[in-house]
């Protein structure tokens, strides 16, 4: 009697253990994640106690800040809607290749998709700049190589690989038996018009608005073509008077769109992340469109061919000679190496705690919903303001010892980039049948062997991919690490962002050349852990081990 006693001691002191990590775990990821927003909130309360908040105030209403809204509203809508648009007419054509085909597509899609915009707008700069030596040789008349419509453009061309696979998916939450039953009745097209595009529009809006808060939150590409957006002027704002609260109030008109933007998509992105295997998008018998749509598809896939050439040709024959390249990567070794060492730091930190938060989203309560509202939050707040909001939270007497230092921007890619790791393993998760999980709480001998011989294994896809996106988002990030680097330190990024200023020069484009090389092996790797995965079938042997436990 004693003995079974102990043993119900030893298992509650166990368990109350493990939810002590637990719980503890869950704080630390809302302190780093949602840390930003509370420090803002914190310093403008403090500042409209203090009396000096009134003056602020007039930041919400003047005509600039309404005109500039208005702008970086119509060019993230604008960006969104085409992305979308160009999106489902290559989405529709993959369904015309084969599924081996569409899924290679796909996957390179993705592993371009993390590159940074800056990029794209050095390359596209260099293109047009050789387009308008062409024109003006034979007289013709130049292409704008500033302003709204070749930021438009560019910010396109950046988004567009992202655009195409979100389409992809919106087109294939739809039911395929639907589908096929209409297609005994109807035409392929009168299908696609009348069936799967009416089905799929839910989605496809979910899409559109991700774009929309991707393109709106994010300066990069509209200030190196001369427009300035409303991210852009939170980054001025905060750079000419260094106070978080009058930054905040003077942010709030964006963050009332992004955030009934976001309050629309909630819903929807969480339908989105539960949509069955994309790859039943592939029709079993490719459908015969009409020509009119057949056309647009051609010039769909058009553009993104030349895209990737631009990208790739535009980087190559721009570096110059092997010598200046190599020259360039010594000439970066320490800002290279810095920005391994940040990456690497954020993936440690946001894969564990991301796997957690993923874990609690699959529970249907209030608690779960909670969990959405937190991680969807911060894809809503511009970088820049993130940044600050670092500053106005850490930057307290308690925490002043970590204020400053290198974990900064590591912390402030954690809460940019979290979210989407999150996300990446609910989807993950949504593939496993949740009896495998809890057969192995019965049978497995301790937690050890619990997440190394069946959790792991089973979450694999999941951990490599959200690991690769993560690290690529983080090597290129920018509005937020501009804000809170310390001293001495820079990020490549940052280097290249700073050069782009004076002119596309060689060594910048092999910073670029170098920036992209990396990104798309990390997204590359990760693409290909998954191929290697699930060929070596390391995926299946983990079920059957439930079955060994079980025996």
């Amino acid at each position: 009697m004693a003995g079974m006693l102990s043993f119900f001691q030893k298992c509650r002191s166990c368990i109350s253990q493990r939810t002590i990590v637990y719980v503890v775990c869950l704080l630390a990821f809302f302190i780093i994640v949602f840390g930003p927003l509370l420090g803002l909130f914190l310093d403008l309360i403090k500042t409209l106690l203090s009396g000096s908040g009134k003056i602020t105030l007039s930041l919400l209403f003047s005509e600039r800040k309404i005109v500039l809204l208005g702008e970086s509203v119509g060019l993230a809508l604008a960006v969104s809607i085409a992305g979308i648009g160009v999106g489902i007419a290559i989405a529709t054509l993959l369904w015309q290749t084969g599924k081996k085909i569409t899924y290679s597509i796909l996957l390179l899609l993705l592993a371009l998709a993390p590159i940074p915009p800056y990029i794209y707008a050095l390359t596209w700069s260099t293109t047009l700049y050789a387009l308008n030596q062409f024109l003006a040789s034979i007289g013709a008349a130049l292409v704008p190589s500033t302003g709204w419509v070749i930021s438009f453009w560019v910010q396109l061309m950046a988004l567009l690989p992202l655009a195409i696979f979100l389409s992809y998916i919106g087109l294939a939450s739809v039911d395929k038996t639907l589908v096929e039953a209409a297609r005994t009745i109807r035409s392929d097209g009168r299908v696609l018009r009348e069936i799967i595009l009416p089905l799929a529009a839910p989605s496809l809006l979910v899409a559109c608005g991700f774009l929309f808060l991707i393109s709106i939150t994010d300066y990069s590409v509209p200030s190196l073509f001369g427009s300035d957006t409303y991210a852009l002027d939170i980054f001025a704002q905060f750079s000419a008077s260094n106070s978080p609260s009058a930054t905040f109030i003077s942010a709030i008109p964006l963050l009332i769109v992004t955030i009934a933007v976001l309050i629309l998509c909630r819903s929807g992105i969480r339908k989105l992340a539960q949509t069955p295997n994309w790859m039943v998008g592939s029709w079993d018998t490719p459908p015969e469109f009409p020509t009119s749509f057949q056309s647009i598809q051609k010039g769909a896939f058009a553009l993104l061919a030349v895209q990737m050439m631009v990208i790739f040709f535009g980087l190559v024959f721009s570096v110059g000679s092997w010598n200046k390249f190599v020259s360039t990567v010594l000439f970066s070794v320490n800002q290279l190496q810095y920005s391994c060492l940040v990456v690497i730091a954020v993936v440690l930190i946001t894969i564990p705690f991301s796997l957690l938060v993923a874990h609690e989203l699959m529970n249907q309560n209030a608690r779960s919903s909670l969990w959405w509202l937190i991680i969807l939050i911060p894809i809503a707040i511009p970088s820049p303001l993130i940044g600050i909001g670092i500053i106005s939270f850490w930057n307290i007497p308690t925490l002043s010892f970590l204020y400053g230092t290198s974990l900064m921007p590591i912390f402030a890619s954690v809460s940019r980039f979290a979210p989407y790791a999150v996300i990446i393993l609910f989807v993950q998760y949504r593939f496993i049948d949740p009896v495998l999980f809890d057969a192995v709480k019965v049978f497995s001998r301790d937690i050890i062997d619990e997440w190394f011989e069946v959790k792991i294994p089973l979450l694999a896809p999941g951990l490599l991919i959200a690991s690769g996106v993560v690290a690529a988002l983080t090597l290129g990030e920018l509005g937020a690490t501009i804000v809170v680097v310390p001293p001495g330190h820079e990020t490549l990024t940052i280097k290249i962002y700073n050069y782009l200023h004076y002119g596309a020069s060689a060594e910048v484009t092999g910073l670029c050349l170098i920036m992209a090389i990396v990104t798309f092996i990390i997204g590359l790797c990760a693409v290909s852990s998954i191929l290697w995965w699930r060929r070596r079938g390391i995926l299946n042997q983990a079920v059957p081990r439930i079955g060994d436990l079980n025996e």
